[in-house]
């Protein structure tokens, strides 16, 4: 494993295990789905914290997805989004059964129903940004833009681009600050490739775009490392 880019961070705070250590994995990334992936990306990650690693498993959000690309109704998507988040769950838990007993104390897996429920910063962040987006029509013209950026097997209508806006605000609060969780703050988050929503969050927790709304928003900024 290399690392490929950095924000907000820099090679000698990971290398002083400065912070404790996120990784999300969204239901559609592929790449997750492989042990050996998994594998190193843990072991990076317990080698570079300072006390313990996060593990998140975006799954419920990825109803949004299913729901606007068709793929079956509302209770069948949900079904099949917690079916999804259970396999990866599951995979993580075989990969991480190699572990040594310490290893395993310093991993936290969780759902994203626990995580809306326990983190400090999300029920903060989600009804601003939120009201961002309903108010500030040049914050909803940048998301609209970004998600339509970001997919590429499909086009799809003005309405539809607007559904599939609601996953990027719901995990804005994760991308902006992290994960506050117990009394332990991850405040760097492990991904493999770098997307659009990195650079623009990124230019936001510096107060260089919608610098107004950065100050309503937590002082706690993640860092972000894409590690591949």
């Amino acid at each position: 494993m290399k690392i490929q880019n950095l924000f907000n961070t820099n090679i000698e705070e990971i290398a002083s295990r400065k912070f404790n250590i996120l990784i999300a994995i969204s239901i559609g990334n592929k790449w997750f789905l492989s042990t050996e992936n998994l594998e190193e990306y843990l072991r990076w990650a317990l080698k570079h914290t300072k006390d313990k690693v996060l593990v998140l498993i975006a799954d419920k959000i990825q109803i949004i997805n299913y729901n606007v690309r068709n793929m079956g109704s509302k209770e069948y998507n949900l079904r099949r989004a917690l079916k999804e988040g259970q396999k990866i769950k599951e995979l993580i838990e075989d990969v991480i059964s190699k572990f040594t007993s310490e290893q395993k104390e310093k991993i936290e897996i969780l759902k994203w129903d626990d995580y809306k429920a326990r983190d400090k910063f999300y029920p903060k962040i989600l009804p601003l940004i939120n009201r961002e987006f309903k108010k500030n029509h040049l914050f909803k013209s940048d998301i609209l833009n970004l998600i339509k950026s970001s997919i590429k097997d499909k086009e799809f209508s003005e309405e539809e681009y607007f559904e599939l806006s609601k996953y990027l605000i719901e995990e804005f609060a994760l991308c902006y600050s992290g994960v506050y969780l117990d009394n332990n703050y991850y405040g760097l988050y492990l991904y493999p490739t770098l997307f659009p929503i990195s650079l623009f969050i990124e230019k936001i927790q510096q107060g260089k775009i919608f610098s107004e709304l950065t100050k309503k928003l937590p002082r706690e900024k993640v860092a972000l490392v894409i590690l591949n």
